[in-house]
């Protein structure tokens, strides 16, 4: 495939370094901003009632560290798959290409994985950076955080054998809709890699 020389002009390159700075400018800013909200917020707590706005402190640090080993394994994993992922390959399998068959075996491997919301986004968007479609991205996203296989039992125990089985197959079609409407308006949008 041949691109025009000017697609790679030095001022074109420039161009896109200066976009790709004031966007991490802008994140910065963003990050700031909630902080500082966040911050505000929590000082007119303070004032309010020292005590419990120390405790809550206390427990959020708690949490924090609590969670911090899972949050290091995750961040090596993602790493991990980000170095020895094909992009070419998950383009082939999960990309814009890959069809009916690329959303349904997302669909299926999501729903026996056991995953948190907090591991997931990072997960969907080194997917997505690796050349996955945006709607497949999205299957993954919800089918992982709503249906999952190894909850089965245990539901069954408490809410009886017919639940459990009709809330996964919901939850299947529901996350094959979501992806369909995520890429249908990617694709209306001409949004699609």
């Amino acid at each position: 495939m041949q691109f025009p020389k000017k697609l790679f002009s030095a001022r074109n390159l420039q161009r896109l370094e200066d976009n790709s700075q004031k966007q991490k400018m802008n994140d910065i800013i963003f990050a700031l901003i909630i902080n500082g909200i966040v911050f505000a917020v929590w000082l007119f707590l303070f004032f309010k009632d020292k005590e419990r706005a120390l405790k809550a402190v206390k427990v959020g640090c708690q949490i924090i560290f609590s969670m911090m080993p899972f949050l290091l394994i995750v961040m090596g994993l993602i790493g991990i798959f980000s170095s020895f992922a094909d992009p070419d390959i998950i383009a082939q399998y999960l990309g814009d290409k890959s069809g009916m068959k690329g959303f349904f075996s997302v669909a299926i491997m999501s729903s026996f994985l056991q995953i948190p919301g907090i591991v997931i986004f990072p997960m969907a968007a080194a997917l997505y950076n690796s050349g996955a479609a945006a709607g497949i991205v999205a299957v993954f996203i919800s089918a992982s955080t709503m249906a999952s296989i190894f909850t089965m039992p245990l539901e069954m125990k408490y809410l009886g054998r017919k639940l459990p089985p009709v809330r996964i197959a919901l939850i299947f079609v529901i996350s094959l809709a979501i992806g369909f409407s995520v890429e249908f308006v990617f694709r209306l949008l001409n949004l699609t890699k």
